[in-house]
């Protein structure tokens, strides 16, 4: 999966109306919350079976953040 097609449907996923970068700031976002985080999650489990924690999301600051938590050699 390509990075920006990776970011494109996490934003849907957690049904984002801005437009969204790999610079976006994930807690800056009004959708942002608890039920995100779960949503965020799921998603990267099912796409990459990566477990992220509390702890993981906690640490994360930007959607580039989360790229290279999963690992940047997993996008294309």
């Amino acid at each position: 999966m390509k990075k920006q097609d990776f970011i494109n449907e996490l934003a849907e996923e957690l049904e984002v109306e801005s437009q969204v970068t790999a610079e976006t700031v994930l807690k800056d976002l009004d959708e942002w919350d608890s039920m995100g985080a779960m949503i965020l999650i799921g998603y990267v489990s099912d796409n990459f079976d990566v477990t992220l924690n509390a702890d993981d999301i906690e640490a994360l600051t930007t959607f580039q953040s989360l790229v290279d938590k999963i690992g940047v050699e997993k996008f294309s």
